[in-house]
């Protein structure tokens, strides 16, 4: 992914957060819930599938509706804002510019 596109994602995070303040709230309980129930590491991505099937209910409709290239960012501000989830999510490295496929 190159700088722009990560910087686009980001800007459009960014929104998203602005537009549902209740959304990291809800991330960050939802994380320090699997914490406390001694998961070592989860998936970001399996968080926001469980918030998606639970705002259904609230919302009559699908639920949360969060481009998925905002894993990361909510990750990444998570493990910031609560410092004991730090190591709890997973992160890659951005890739740089120009390149393809997976960074190990």
């Amino acid at each position: 992914m190159n700088d722009t596109a990560v910087n686009k994602l980001l800007l459009q995070w960014n929104a998203c957060k602005l537009a549902n303040p209740w959304l990291l709230p809800k991330l960050a309980e939802m994380s320090l819930e699997l914490k406390q129930l001694n998961h070592a590491r989860y998936s970001i991505n399996g968080i926001f599938e469980a918030l998606r099937w639970e705002t259904r209910f609230s919302t009559n409709d699908l639920g949360l509706k969060v481009n998925n290239n905002h894993r990361a960012f909510a990750a990444r501000d998570l493990m910031q804002l609560h410092p004991e989830l730090n190591g709890f999510f997973q992160l890659r490295e951005q890739k740089p510019r120009g390149s393809y496929g997976q960074i190990h």
